[in-house]
Parts: C-alpha cells; structure tokens; sequence
C-alpha cells in the first residue's frame, strides 16, 4: 500500500545542482511524443530527455513542467529523476542533430531515462489502486489533460517496466491549463474509471496533502532561472498567481469526486 499521509508530504528544500550536457545525441522521433524532446548525455553520467527554449516549448511550458515534477516528488509520485540542466552556445554550434538549430543556450528541463516503455492498455490494472487514484487526483489538481488512453489508444505519459510492475510518471509540460476542461478530462483520463472508486478517507487525505504542498509555492518556483521567466527585462508567460489559483481547487476533491465510497 502506498504511504499516503499528510505527514509523509515531502519537506526538503530545493538547492539545485545544475548538470551541463556534454552530448546531443538524438531528437525524439516523430510519433514517439508530441514534444519530441532531445536524448542527451549530462556530466553526472546519466542520459537525460531534455527540453529547452527556443525549440519547440514556451517559457511557460518549461515553469509548468518543474513545478508540476516538484508537487509529483513532494507526493511521493514514482515520478524520474529530473532537474535543471545546462546547455552551452559550444555545444550547439557543432551539433548535427536535426532540429537543434532552433535551440538557444541555457538552462533546460532534463527528466533522466529510465528503462521502461509506454504503459499499455494491458497493464492499466496491473498499476496498483491507490496510484491510480494518487494519479487521477494528481492530474485533475493540477489541470493535465495530457494522460490520454480512449478506444484508438493514446498518449498516457506513464512508462512501465514489467520486471517488478514498476510505473514511471513523466512529461508535464501541459499543465496548469487554462483551457482545462473537467469533462473531457473525466472522458480520455487514462484511470478515470477510478473516479467513483476513490475512498472517502483518501480524498482527504489527498486534499490535506496538496494544499499542504501548495502552501510552500513560493519554495517550488521560487529558483526558475530568468531564461524561463524574463528575457531582456520583459516579463515570461508564467502567471504565479495563475498556478496558485489552479492548486487552491484542492478544496473541491470531495465535490468532484465524492460519489460511491468503500469506508
């Protein structure tokens, strides 16, 4: 059973390394995922997909995808490493990798690769109960649409390994959305099944733990590189005030999912 107390939220404080990469070795290719991050190798050793500006994300999208990676790990989500990683204008200049020409120096997003695979259909109720509840309630709070499984299959950014039934949580570039739609989210979410499924008991939980987490915001964000946030004195896209407003929905996990209880 998953641990699932508010007192088992996360405290740490973020003092980020920065890893600089040291090789681009390839873009994801097309119909992997929409994002098409690039494969490379950082100087801690490990291969990272990495995503920046300039290439394809907004300023927005990168703000998006750190802050809802930090609230996954302060959850206790098996969510891959991540962290902040370093490109420099060097490396750029003599790399051959398509599409790298779009890229500027900096700071980048970096989720580590893990060896597993996209989640199949099969294996949705391999996934223990309690994640998929942690999952669905986690997505839902922080307006993700973007854990798509219907009929023609879809895109649930969930990796799984069959040795040992282990799940991997990543790609969150797309939440915060403003154009979040709770019905379609309860239509195409992956384990939206669970939505009538999830205890009385743990909602409360759940709802006591975000809003526990939404409480150190400033914490989270409060290191986002200015590449992210500014450039040339000229404000980014991310709204703070918009994000905290999204995480304040938290009071309203027993409204949108109080229907048939097991306590």
């Amino acid at each position: 059973m998953l641990e699932r107390t508010v007192e088992n939220v996360s405290e740490s404080v973020y003092r980020v390394a920065v890893h600089q990469v040291i090789e681009i070795l390839e873009r994801c290719a097309e119909n992997t995922c929409v994002s098409r991050p690039f494969k490379v190798r950082a100087e801690d050793g490990h291969l990272y997909f990495i995503k920046g500006c300039g290439s394809g994300w907004t300023r927005r999208e990168l703000c998006h995808e750190m802050l809802a990676a930090r609230l996954a790990e302060a959850l206790a989500l098996p969510i891959a490493p991540f962290g902040m990683l370093d490109v420099q204008q060097g490396i750029l200049e003599f790399c051959a990798v398509r599409g790298i020409e779009a890229w500027r120096a900096g700071p980048a997003f970096g989720s580590r690769k893990v060896d597993s695979f996209a989640l199949p259909p099969v294996a949705v109720k391999a996934v223990p109960e309690e994640l998929r509840w942690k999952i669905l309630l986690f997505d839902w709070w922080i307006q993700n649409e973007d854990r798509i499984l219907g009929d023609m299959g879809g895109n649930v950014n969930l990796l799984w390994s069959s040795d040992g039934n282990q799940l991997t949580v990543i790609d969150h570039n797309n939440a915060f959305d403003k154009n979040f739609a709770e019905s379609a989210f309860f239509e195409s979410h992956v384990f939206r099944a669970e939505r009538e499924r999830i205890s009385e008991t743990f909602l409360l939980e759940q709802s006591q733990a975000f809003a526990k987490i939404a409480d150190r915001f400033p914490e989270l964000t409060g290191d986002f590189p200015d590449e992210w946030t500014e450039r040339q004195e000229t404000p980014g896209d991310f709204v703070p005030e918009s994000a905290i407003e999204i995480l304040s929905r938290s009071v309203k996990i027993l409204d949108v999912f109080g229907g048939q209880h097991h306590d």
